[in-house]
């Protein structure tokens, strides 16, 4: 496996081999979860890349230093999953002196969760659309684990004409449910084992929304995660996958979806199931 630091040479290699390339961006840290993309991504393409960036952009300062970094390790991990290249640019060669890009947030914003992060989807955008046009993709491979930040990808993608297929892959999980995150890595032994308290929430909240619609699921959800001491809920929605939006009775599925707090570190995931009707 290659490792590029550089933007021109990540370039060269993606007019080389972009086109039969499957790409997995990840902030590094890598696990089980990225494992999973990576090597979905070595059977569907003849080459394979793995970035490895913490992006600043979409970052507070505190959580951009804090954010777990080990780009030994995940060149190891990157290397056994079936990776050709390993791409770790420095913030300074992907953003140079200078840099103004903006992505305006389309229509569809307006019913995601929590507008107060406005900046930090704005920042993501801006580092997936320059990804892909360094490495130059036929396919890019993403966990459903954050569906607001996927369906945000896919309408760029749409609106800018990028000739690039998105991959949804499922979410990854350790046992007991917590969904694997690098975030994960941040939590103490303490806070990983009251980090499940997140899918079991979910879980009652599939079973709620079954029996006793919306209102009902989210009041149980609540409870749920209120009962461990270390947690604090930012944000809980039910809402249709394809919208985004409310569930109505066009709705054939439903999205929950949850943003705790953890002893200060923000995690987030989600359940999709059909709906009966």
């Amino acid at each position: 496996m290659k490792i590029i630091r550089s933007v021109s040479a990540m370039k060269k290699w993606g007019e080389l081999n972009g086109g039969d390339c499957g790409f997995v961006p990840t902030l590094g840290a890598l696990h089980d979860g990225h494992v999973s993309l990576i090597r979905r991504a070595r059977k569907e393409n003849r080459k394979v890349a793995v970035s490895v960036f913490v992006n600043p952009l979409q970052f507070g300062r505190r959580q951009y230093l804090l954010y777990p970094r080990d780009i030994k390790g995940d060149a190891e991990i990157a290397l056994k999953a079936g990776a050709d290249v390993l791409f770790a640019p420095s913030a300074r060669d992907i953003y140079n002196p200078g840099f103004e890009g903006r992505i305006i947030l389309p229509q569809l914003f307006r019913t995601l969760q929590s507008q107060r992060l406005e900046w930090h989807f704005k920042g993501v955008l801006v580092v997936v659309m320059k990804l892909f046009q360094i490495v130059r993709p036929g396919r890019a491979y993403f966990g459903l684990k954050d569906p607001h930040q996927l369906a945000l990808i896919e309408k760029m993608a749409a609106d800018f004409d990028v000739p690039v297929v998105i991959r949804k892959c499922p979410t990854v999980r350790e046992r007991g449910g917590l969904a694997r995150s690098s975030r994960n890595a941040l939590l103490t032994a303490d806070e990983r084992r009251a980090a499940r308290v997140i899918y079991k929430a979910l879980m009652i909240g599939k079973n709620e929304l079954k029996k006793a619609g919306v209102a009902r699921a989210l009041a149980e959800m609540k409870k749920t995660i209120s009962s461990e001491k270390t947690a604090r809920i930012e944000h809980m929605e039910i809402v249709d996958p394809l919208t985004l939006s409310p569930l109505d009775g066009r709705s054939k599925e439903a999205l929950i979806f949850a943003a705790v707090s953890i002893g200060g570190k923000r995690l987030t995931d989600n359940v999709r199931f059909r709906l009966a009707r």
